[in-house]
């Protein structure tokens, strides 16, 4: 499995990134785990915004990779300052030890599986609950009916309707709600031109004599043979991927510092075929995801 950091989104995080340290070549892969989303906290500004939620509707949601640069604690910080919450609202799933947080999260077959079948081992999410209440000008607590949510984007006024309207315009146009036909009903407010068009394209690529030059960012590496897995990058911004000559294991560099050996003593190679780091057959395929 991939040593690679994958973060979830299905919101503001894919239009509107901030600070957050991603792979920004890589962008936002519509191939995410499918997790139960609706329309359900009121957050900043009077924004309604999307969180996984038991009443929600299961959406495939979307994914990126954190900075190769970074650990995994500082991936979850990275998020966490992104989304100005606490700590403890971080999701995160680590598969070697098949460790989650928080313990009780409720969809971890979802997240489990989709780390099997992506072969990510490291998975950070937002994890925010519901939130039905908000302080008005007085500065008094106002408790909201989750089932009166048109109502209250409807008595929304000046830049807090403002807010509202484009977070909910913004989500991508793939996250499909009950609480989002609604409201495009009742309000009118449908996803954004922008949005229209497809996050990514995916380009396979089967070649005996497979070498890094004819790769692009990350995707996923397979035997033909043994059927092997794994998500290799073949360069980033910053950094080129290279393959140990002896044992076969795949390493990224910065582009930035001098070139070293494989933990085990053997040469990095870049320019040469690649072959399976179990069973060392050439006989490989690889699959490149990539903004169109």
């Amino acid at each position: 499995m991939s040593k690679l950091t994958a973060i979830l989104a299905w919101g503001s995080l894919i239009w509107d990134p901030k600070d957050l340290e991603y792979n920004k070549q890589l962008g936002w892969v519509y191939d995410g785990p499918v997790l139960p989303i609706e329309f359900a906290r009121i957050s900043k500004n009077g924004r309604l915004t999307l969180v996984i939620t038991e009443n929600g509707t299961f959406n495939k949601t979307f994914y990126t990779f954190a900075n190769m640069k970074l650990t995994f604690e500082e991936a979850i910080e990275n998020l966490r300052k992104r989304e100005g919450c606490n700590k403890k609202d971080i999701g995160f799933y680590k598969a070697e030890t098949d460790e989650f947080h928080c313990e009780d999260f409720k969809f971890k077959e979802e997240i489990r599986n989709w780390s099997s079948e992506k072969k990510i081992k490291n998975i950070i999410w937002t994890d925010l609950p519901e939130k039905w209440s908000f302080n008005n000008e007085k500065d008094e607590t106002v408790n909201v009916n989750p089932n009166e949510r048109i109502e209250y984007l409807k008595n929304l006024a000046g830049k807090k309707k403002e807010l509202a309207e484009k977070y909910i315009r913004n989500a991508p146009k793939q996250v499909k709600t009950k609480y989002r036909n609604l409201i495009e009903q009742e309000l009118d407010w449908t996803p954004t031109i922008e949005n229209n068009k497809p996050y990514v394209n995916e380009l396979v690529l089967v070649d005996h004599r497979l070498t890094f030059s004819k790769m692009g960012s990350i995707g996923e590496f397979s035997c033909l043979k043994c059927y092997h897995t794994e998500m290799v990058a073949s360069y980033t911004r910053l950094s080129e991927g290279y393959q140990c000559q002896s044992c076969g294991k795949f390493h990224n560099i910065e582009r930035s510092v001098e070139l070293p050996t494989c933990n085990c003593g053997g040469e990095l190679e870049r320019n040469k075929p690649l072959f399976c780091p179990k069973c060392k057959s050439f006989s490989v395929k690889f699959s490149l995801k990539y903004f169109g």
